[in-house]
């Protein structure tokens, strides 16, 4: 009798699962939490690290209390004071006659003794834009008190009107203002300034036209 065949039927292999080792476990735990920063930054700079070009533009827009129109008080310091009200010293300009002097209808160019001991009114007419005014200080040549006028420039723009202005010129002290004094204003002529008056403005003095 013959035995059957024998079959072999093999040994059934079973994949044996080896356990991860600790450092590889940490190195992935490390991996993770790097990609996780990576991406909560890149959020960042998404959402608000880039410059907001509204508020450049808001930094730049000017106030709404800014302006850049000049202040009425700015236009004033610009002008001259009037004659009547300014400080009576040395280099003092104002527009119109100082107190106590009466000019001729048709104006001209004057000079009086003002109630400030050693200082001198001169008035001239001419353009109230640019309007002849004396240098702060008179000179003494000869016998006459010689008084010097501020040059205007040739292209300054003027107008046609013709009102007074007052300069203040100081005189030095050698010169006796009790007695008459003769003034020599410029270009424009001479006159003989009668004595100061205590307290008051003197009498003035005009340039024959």
């Amino acid at each position: 009798m013959v035995a059957p065949p024998v079959v072999d039927r093999g040994v059934l292999m079973v994949p044996v699962r080896r356990p991860v080792s600790r450092s590889a476990r940490a190195a992935s735990a490390v991996s993770l939490v790097l990609a996780v920063g990576l991406l909560g930054a890149c959020a960042s700079e998404t959402d608000g690290g880039g410059d907001d070009p509204s508020a450049s533009e808001e930094s730049t827009e000017p106030g709404e209390d800014a302006s850049e129109e000049p202040s009425d008080d700015a236009s004033e310091e610009e002008g001259l004071p009037d004659a009547g009200t300014m400080d009576v010293v040395a280099g003092a300009h104002g527009t119109g006659l100082p107190p106590g002097v009466d000019a001729p209808t048709e104006g001209g160019t004057g000079a009086a003794w003002s109630a400030e001991p050693g200082l001198l009114f001169v008035v001239t007419y001419g353009s109230s834009t640019c309007p002849v005014l004396a240098e702060d200080e008179a000179e003494v040549q000869g016998g006459d008190v010689v008084v010097t006028f501020v040059e205007i420039a040739p292209d300054t723009p003027c107008t046609m009107d013709y009102v007074p202005a007052t300069s203040v010129v100081g005189v030095p002290d050698d010169v006796d203002a009790s007695g008459e004094v003769s003034v020599v204003l410029g270009d424009r002529g001479t006159v003989v300034v009668p004595p100061a008056a205590d307290g008051t403005t003197g009498e003035s003095a005009w340039v024959e036209e």
